[in-house]
């Protein structure tokens, strides 16, 4: 009953955690332009983005829409569309700017707070180490218990590289040593997986431009030029 206890207990903290708390985007690149005298749909450029995106079969991502507050407390929210794959999000807004359409892009690396999943591992290992003791002792339970976070950890590790770009990666890599030892053998920094990286990178940003292009070629207007659209990067590759 103590360890059950101890699971509610840990899994209600969680969720109070997730409802106050936003992950901390670590910005790796961004990129902004404004159109003067030009008016859009951001719902409309979101969309066609998605199309653009989905005719180039971009594996392993997630698209979604994602509310950034504008400020402080009270502020209104601005939504973004948001393409994740593993660690990595791009978030992409659209807007009226005065007479103009502004559009942006920001390149992140999203961390979630280690708070909750720690205390998820914490309550498993504590309900795991809790029932082998009633059966086996303290000595033997903390035995046993060892060995099956072991195994935790391959079985974590396992999924992992089974699920690529999967959303969930990345709370599984914020937890203390288990995500360490998880990059370590799991997810190391291969050539492959960073020419992934920065084809996922290289995707989204060709699809933005596409379609911004069009916009702007169908109201009659030039163009961006490559050092338009040139964006402002930050050690892409840096851990």
């Amino acid at each position: 009953m103590v360890a059950l206890a101890v699971i509610i207990g840990c899994g209600l903290l969680y969720a109070i955690i997730l409802a106050v708390k936003t992950p901390s985007p670590f910005v790796k690149g961004n990129w902004s332009t404004l159109i003067e005298n030009f008016q859009a749909s951001p719902k409309e450029f979101y969309v066609s983005v998605e199309r653009a995106i989905a005719s180039r079969q971009v594996p392993d991502i997630n698209k979604s829409r994602v509310d950034w507050k504008e400020g402080g407390l009270f502020t209104a929210f601005r939504e973004y569309l948001r393409i994740s794959r593993e660690k990595l999000v791009f978030d992409i807004c659209a807007a009226p700017y005065g007479t103009g359409f502004f559009i942006s892009w920001w390149l992140a690396e999203l961390r979630p707070s280690a708070i909750g999943p720690t205390l998820v591992v914490l309550g498993i290992v504590f309900l795991l180490y809790d029932r082998l003791a009633f059966y086996f002792g303290f000595a033997t339970a903390s035995i046993y218990t060892l060995i099956g976070l072991i195994l935790i950890v391959l079985l974590l590790g396992i999924l992992v590289n089974r699920s690529p770009g999967a959303n969930w990666v990345r709370y599984v890599l914020v937890i203390p040593l288990i995500g360490k030892m998880i990059e370590r053998f799991f997810m190391p920094p291969t050539y492959y997986r960073m020419d992934t990286e920065a084809m996922f990178k290289a995707s989204i940003e060709q699809s933005v431009k596409e379609v911004l292009n069009q916009m702007l070629q169908a109201k009659g207007l030039r163009a961006l030029t490559e050092l338009e659209l040139k964006p402002i990067m930050r050690d892409f590759f840096q851990k």
